[in-house]
This record gives structure tokens, sequence and C-alpha cells, in this order.
């Protein structure tokens, strides 16, 4: 009798055990404020200035320094496609580059990913 009280016991351990150690714990992430009217001066052109002209500050194209960026963003890279296509905004090479997979999105965050795409989606306006 005192083997089979044992045995439930050490069952009853291992099954509680396993339980817990399943659960998950759940945290709430409070949903962030979609960007909207995002400015050319105020938004994109520092965040150019910080990830992006230590490499296209004229040696690569697009040139992303301050005054001629947007001008230099209104061409097209060696392959004829548009850095800013905004009747197709998430075809911009500007935005595909930033992309998760992109060849630059170690140089761009979420909110900076989503900021480039409502700046192309709004008319990617010289403001």
């Amino acid at each position: 009798m005192k083997q089979l009280f044992n045995a439930l016991t050490i069952c009853g351990i291992a099954f509680t055990m396993a339980f817990l150690s399943s659960c998950e714990k759940k945290y709430f992430v409070a949903p962030t404020e979609p960007i909207m009217d995002v400015s050319f001066s105020t938004d994109m052109q520092p965040y150019f200035d910080a990830k992006c002209i230590s490499c296209h500050g004229g040696n690569i194209p697009p040139n992303l320094t301050s005054p001629g960026s947007y001008d230099a963003l209104q061409g097209t890279n060696n392959s004829g496609d548009k850095y800013v296509d905004t009747d197709n905004p998430e075809s911009s090479v500007l935005y595909t580059a930033i992309i998760p997979g992109g060849s630059m999105d170690e140089y761009a965050n979420a909110t900076e990913r989503e900021m480039t795409l409502v700046w192309i989606t709004e008319g990617a306006k010289d403001n």
C-alpha cells in the first residue's frame, strides 16, 4: 500500500510540474497610434541623417544628404525602378530595401518602416 501511495504521489508531483511548466505568461501590448502626416524635413531627413548617410552620402546612390535627398529620391536605381513610387508605395525601392529581408533591413525598425511607407503613401511630399 505504501508503494502505491508513493507511486501516486510521484505521478501527482510530475503531473503538477508538467502542467505548471506548460503555462504561458501573456503580456498585453497596447496598440500604438498609427503614424500619420509624415513630413520629409522633420521625419524622413532626420532618419536618413541618423541611419543612411554614412553610406548614401554621395558615393552610393541615392545621395540622401540634405538638401539634395528629396530630388535624388525622385529618380530611379540602376535597374530603372523608382526609389519612390507613389502609385505603388509598397514597390518603392526605398521601402523594399528596409523591410525584413530587404538589403537595408538592419537600418530600420518597425516605426521607421511604417513612417517611410506612410510618407510614400501620402504622396511623398517635400514638406
